[in-house]
Parts: C-alpha cells; structure tokens; sequence
C-alpha cells in the first residue's frame, strides 16, 4: 500500500484477514486441500510482487479474488485436459457462476464476523450461540442469564451489526453485479 510505515506490516495484516476467506474459495472451487493451499499462496505471492501498486485494501482485495479466480480457471483447465471429459465445454461456462456464489458467500461470512467480532464480550457470546441455532431460552440458560437480558442485547448487537456491515457491504454488491 502506498501509505507511511512499513509495507511490509500492512500487507502481513491483509494476509492475515483475507488468506482464510481466498483459501475457503478454492476449497470450495476445487475440493483439494493442497491444491487449495497452492493457489491461494500463489494468488497471494502475486499481490505481494505488485503491493506497492495498490492505494487501498478494496483494490487489493478486488486483485487477489481475480487472481484466485484466474489461478483456478487455470488449474480448471489443466485437470480438464488431463481428464478430457469436457472437451467441448468452456470453463467460463462452468464455473462463472458458481464462483461468484462462492466468492459473495466467503466476503459475506468474513464481514459477518469480522463486525461480531467487534461487540462486547457476552453479546458477541450471545451472537454467535445464536447462530448455532440455540434459541434465547437456551441462550439464557447456558449463560446464567435472564432471556430479558439475552433479548435486549441481542437486539443492540442487531443494530450495532448493521451498522458495521453496511460499511462493508458494498463489496458484496461490487461482487454480484460487476464481476
């Protein structure tokens, strides 16, 4: 990024945000573990080289999922070859789709807890429980709390969610419509 400091720190902390959520992708695109790791390294090696290039995180973060995204339609290819099923069939065809599902689904849940992990200690608690699908009485029951209280913070941490999302939530509608 081309900011005072040290490059080298901003780019760690990058790394440390997004490789989970590229690495879940071709995961998800290839259903191999190392394969996965492979082309997430080497999509994220590629903005390492051209860091200095990028102003903000939005354009870096746009640049490694179409690295990604290009390092697999690479990948996609050479296993299609290899295997000569699909002869006849064009990858973009394929996978267009499907990959933009699968990247507005890993941004979605990465802004998600990224902003949970921003509340307060038992709202956060409260937050995720409830997203395992326990209800505000097991919620309650499991905290040595009132459903009252589970309630009330529930509905803080909603707003304070929306909040925090709404500031991330174009990237999720430059994804859908743009890509």
């Amino acid at each position: 990024m081309k900011k005072d400091g040290r490059p080298h720190d901003d780019f760690k902390k990058f790394y440390e945000d997004f490789f989970p959520g590229v690495y879940a992708l071709m995961q998800r695109c290839t259903q191999e573990k190392d394969v996965s790791w492979d082309l997430a390294q080497e999509a994220f090696l590629k903005l390492y080289e051209r860091w200095q290039e990028f102003d903000d995180i939005e354009n870096a973060q746009a640049f490694v999922y179409t690295i990604a995204r290009n390092l697999y339609a690479n990948y996609y290819r050479r296993e299609k070859l290899k295997a000569e099923v699909y002869a006849n069939l064009e990858v973009d065809e394929i996978d267009d789709n499907n990959y933009l599902k699968a990247v507005t689904s890993v941004e979605t849940e990465r802004i998600l807890y990224k902003a949970i992990d921003q509340l307060p200690p038992q709202t956060r608690t409260i937050i995720l429980m409830n997203l395992k699908e326990k209800n505000n009485t097991e919620i309650a029951q499991d905290l040595g709390i009132s459903v009252n209280t589970v309630k009330t913070l529930k509905k803080a941490a909603y707003k304070t969610l929306r909040d925090l999302i709404t500031k991330d939530y174009w990237w999720i509608i430059f994804i859908k419509f743009y890509c």
